[in-house]
């Protein structure tokens, strides 16, 4: 384990100062390698999380139950603390991935196995839009009656400059916008609904990736949602609907052309 997986860690769990969180960014930014090791990491926790919330809401076998009721739960043996130890990364997230896999959850595949040039903050997004998608009255801040306002708001405080897309040719109404937070940055969040009421995201925050590159849009599935994301002109992006949304691709590249 490196110094730089270390600082990876904490980097996702939001621990590093300015000046190491802004290292970590710069070498995200230029070191693919690094970039894939984080990738790797941000969907191991996605995946341990997951699977250990649906293993806490598992019935407990009746034969266990038994078992705990009649078991002597008082031992008079002294058991020392364990010395504190540093958290090992790589090898806690095998081994929780080893528990997981002997309690039946061998085969499950990740979807989206592109990197995810975004680390940390789309796990935030989802649970934003998990609370805010089935509001109706309150889905946003500021309606789409003011689109001007909303711009220059959000524009101003995420600190990277934007055009509300059109999105109407895939079925989107656009309803407004909000402020979010993901990993201590403002993120700007504009709700589009489809006929059905299905609420359909377009979030975006400043990037520290130079403005330049060509955008690459990368797919991933985070607690029940589907995401696209993709970075271009200084700012990070992603569309993000529900798992299983069939045109969430074609929705990012016309929001990539126009916002």
């Amino acid at each position: 384990m490196t110094d730089f997986s270390i600082k990876l860690s904490g980097y996702l769990d939001g621990e590093l100062d300015p000046a190491e969180t802004a290292e970590v960014e710069a070498r995200l930014a230029t070191d693919s390698a690094a970039q894939a090791e984080l990738d790797a990491l941000i969907q191991a926790d996605a995946f341990a999380e997951e699977k250990f919330a649906e293993e806490l809401n598992a019935p407990v076998p009746f034969a266990l139950a038994q078992q705990i009721r009649d078991a002597d739960l008082v031992d008079p043996t002294p058991v020392a603390a364990p010395p504190p130890a540093s958290r090992p990364i790589w090898g806690a997230l095998a081994a929780s991935l080893v528990v997981l896999g002997i309690g039946g959850f061998g085969g499950y595949t990740l979807r989206g196995q592109d990197p995810v040039p975004q680390p940390g903050w789309l796990a935030a997004i989802a649970d934003y839009h998990a609370i805010y998608a089935g509001q109706e009255r309150h889905l946003v801040e500021v309606g789409a009656d003011e689109a001007d306002h909303i711009e220059a708001w959000l524009g101003k405080t995420i600190g990277a400059t934007f055009s509300i897309p059109d999105l109407t040719q895939h079925g989107l109404t656009f309803e407004g916008g909000r402020l979010v937070v993901a990993n201590g940055k403002p993120v700007a969040q504009l709700m589009y609904r489809e006929a059905d009421g299905t609420v359909i995201a377009l979030c975006l925050q400043q990037s520290s990736k130079d403005p330049s590159l060509a955008p690459t849009f990368n797919d991933t599935t985070i607690n029940g949602f589907d995401f696209v994301s993709w970075s271009a002109g200084g700012a990070d992006y992603v569309v993000i609907g529900p798992e299983g949304q069939p045109d969430l691709d074609a929705i990012a590249a016309t929001a990539s052309t126009e916002i």
